[in-house]
């Protein structure tokens, strides 16, 4: 480009002729040369700018030089390199203001022969650094139709004010490294732009490792599908010892890496946690008070979360400001319950609520929006839609009526705006689960072998559940028949002291009950999320004092060998353990089958449990209150 510096009413501002280069000024293009090789070999922005700036002040004898760029606001240049002696990198300067801001401002070469002449130079930068100024050259640097900066040099070596040949050999080499600078930031952003899509690869690999396997004998399947390479949807689920299985389906507010890290975070709490809480609205609430706490930029989570028992259709789930689920009867369409909480992440003391439902041989269907807005043109898919399209493929298998929806809306046509997600249990495929073979290995354990756990609402019609599975487990344990007429007195009554005085009479609440097969007897560890009690008050009525009741804690200490109460964090409810020893010693390796009878419906698998014991009983606890 052929520019001219016109005077500008200070005589300090000369009029050049910057025309092309002559023949002999070879320089100039063995410096653009120079540096089309050196941006070859580095492919990196500083570098390139640094070997600009370097050739430029070799070339032209100059003392010191600098080159600036423009932000990316478009609002003020910074200095990315400088040479000579004073560094000023990283210097800021306003468009229009100082030589080189009128120079990107005014789009024009501007030579200066006496600098404290010039009203717009910025004697300050002298005086702070001890150099002295006398001339300035400084060119625009231009890709196109772009300005992208501006390099200039500082006071010929020669004492000589700068030429011509000067000007027009900086305003080729500026051009020069403008085009070698835009091609080194273009190179950056492609190799930035590879880094984004390994990452998300990566976390898209990572995303779909936290969905569940398919399993072909359990009654559900779920299916993921991202709009974009992540998602900010998730569903999951996973059997509990005792056959329960235990789900969810989440929505994460907005898109991309953000969305996906708070979904992975979800996904994973929801994995640990609900392996050891039973109830589904207190599990939602734990999780919000933690999303709430380390959550930002407002995003929050809907979230569906129940429990499903295979043997009855029992199934229990709560809402957390998620899209109903639609559930099917086989003698009816189609009903939903509207979701009675707020999203995860809003309110910190929101309150969940269970809802029971017994699904009677039906289906339970949780999906997100991106399902039920699926669009034909101006026509969104809906709950109905849905529901017809599951009714079209009802007598296949569960994973295949999953696939044959959406099958069928893509090769309807339909469009979607959103990530996928789709969760169903039928209940009338539950008999493979139920039947499943959860007996665990019937060595006699060294230490305490986790033998099952139950969950149950603090009512007295779940009695009955409980003293079956622990009749069968005290079994497993070799007691005699009299001796398990004791234990499942002890632990009635242990129960029913929680449902009238930790709960209170008239109030719900979930307990917990986890036993273990020691070498020489059992343990039962009971928990209640009541307050907390104080054992030192819990005492037994006299003996002598005729009237009903208040004989619970005098059966328990009369038939257990120990009952003691586990310390726990406050607001986590009390934990109260017991340990019936056998009277006739160990049991021996090789006697009559130590596995829980298959008709129990108890699960001993020793792989976990809530509140499973830290080694022995007792070992490890920093203390317990006996009652």
């Amino acid at each position: 480009m052929a520019s001219s510096i016109s005077d500008t009413g200070n005589n300090t501002d000369r009029t050049i002729d910057a025309g092309s280069v002559q023949p002999g000024d070879s320089s100039a293009l063995d410096f653009a040369a120079s540096l089309a090789r050196s941006f070859a070999a580095s492919l990196n922005v500083d570098a390139t700018v640094r070997q600009a700036l370097g050739s430029i002040i070799q070339l032209l004898e100059t003392e010191a030089g600098s080159l600036f760029l423009i932000d990316d606001a478009g609002s003020q240049l910074i200095c990315r390199a400088s040479a000579g002696p004073v560094k000023i990198d990283g210097l800021t300067v306003p468009l229009g203001q100082g030589i080189v801001g009128r120079t990107v401002a005014e789009d024009r070469l501007i030579a200066v022969e006496d600098a404290y002449e010039d009203r717009s130079f910025f004697k300050a930068a002298d005086q702070r650094t001890g150099f002295h100024t006398r001339s300035v050259l400084c060119a625009p640097m231009r890709v196109g139709e772009k300005l992208i900066g501006a390099v200039q040099v500082l006071n010929k070596r020669s004492g000589h004010p700068f030429d011509a040949r000067d000007s027009n050999m900086l305003q080729v080499m500026a051009n020069a490294a403008a085009l070698a600078i835009s091609n080194a930031r273009l190179a950056d952003q492609l190799l930035e732009q590879e880094r984004i899509k390994r990452e998300l690869e990566l976390a898209s690999e990572i995303q779909r490792s936290l969905l569940p396997g398919v399993d072909s004998d359990l009654p559900i399947c779920g299916i993921n599908r991202p709009i974009r390479e992540v998602s900010g949807d998730f569903y999951d689920y996973f059997e509990l010892p005792d056959g329960t299985i235990a789900f969810a389906l989440g929505d994460v507010s907005g898109k991309g890496m953000n969305a996906a890290l708070l979904m992975a975070k979800t996904a994973s709490l929801f994995r640990c946690l609900g392996k050891t809480i039973r109830d589904p609205a207190r599990l939602l609430s734990i999780l919000n008070r933690e999303i709430c706490e380390t959550t930002s930029r407002g995003m929050f989570c809907t979230m569906l979360a129940g429990l499903y028992e295979p043997a009855t259709g029992l199934l229990r789930y709560a809402n957390a400001g998620h899209l109903p689920p639609l559930i099917k009867f086989p003698d009816r369409l189609y009903e939903t319950v509207a979701p009675d909480a707020p999203p995860l992440g809003i309110v910190s003391d929101a309150q969940f609520v269970d809802h029971e439902i017994n699904l009677n041989g039906g289906l339970f269907v949780a999906f997100s929006d991106g399902l039920t807005e699926f669009r034909y043109g101006e026509e969104e898919l809906g709950t109905d839609g849905l529901n017809l399209l599951l009714d079209n493929a009802q007598h296949k298998p569960i994973a295949q009526r999953l696939d044959a929806v959406l099958r069928e809306l893509d090769q309807g046509g339909w469009q979607a705006r959103d990530d996928l997600t789709l969760l169903a249990i039928d209940d009338c495929t539950a008999g493979r689960a139920f039947q499943r073979d959860h007996r665990g290995d019937p060595a006699a354990p060294t230490e305490a072998e986790f033998l099952f756990g139950l969950s149950f609402m603090a009512e007295p019609s779940r009695l009955k559940l409980m003293r079956a599975s622990l009749r069968a487990a005290a079994r497993a344990c070799r007691f005699d028949e009299d001796e398990i007429q004791d234990l499942l007195l002890a632990a009635g009554e242990a129960v029913e002291n929680i449902m009238i005085h930790a709960y209170g009479s008239g109030k719900k609440g979930e307990i917990t009950l986890a036993v273990h097969r020691l070498p020489d007897g059992i343990m039962l560890r009971l928990r209640d999320f009541a307050p907390r009690v104080d054992a030192a008050k819990i005492e037994p009525r006299p003996l002598d004092e005729v009237r009903p009741g208040g004989l619970g804690t005098h059966f328990i200490r009369a038939i257990m060998d120990d009952a003691s109460f586990i310390p726990l964090p406050d607001g986590e409810g009390n934990l109260l353990e017991l340990v019936k020893r056998r009277r006739t010693g160990p049991e021996t390796v090789g006697d009559s089958p130590a596995g829980v009878p298959p008709d129990s419906g108890v699960s001993p698998d020793s792989g976990g449990g809530s509140d499973s014991p830290r080694g022995k009983p007792g070992v490890g606890m920093d203390s317990k209150d006996r009652i």
